[in-house]
């Protein structure tokens, strides 16, 4: 999983992703490059919810 297009390219200030716990640990390590983002997980049943926001809104999401 490359979250990391995501968060590079994508026209949102938030990202959500359920993923595997071995795919979490994968969003985990992009903590260390994507600064500009907060990161939080959720146990989500087997799952884990990855959810990712901008620090700064670039996008109006009105």
């Amino acid at each position: 999983m490359e979250v990391g297009w995501y968060l590079r390219l994508g026209k949102t200030d938030r990202v959500e992703a359920l993923v595997s716990p071995q795919g979490a640990d994968q969003v985990r390590h992009q903590r260390h490059i994507s600064t500009d983002w907060d990161f939080r997980f959720e146990e989500c049943g087997d799952h884990v919810r990855a959810i990712m926001t901008r620090k700064k809104p670039l996008f109006n999401t009105e």
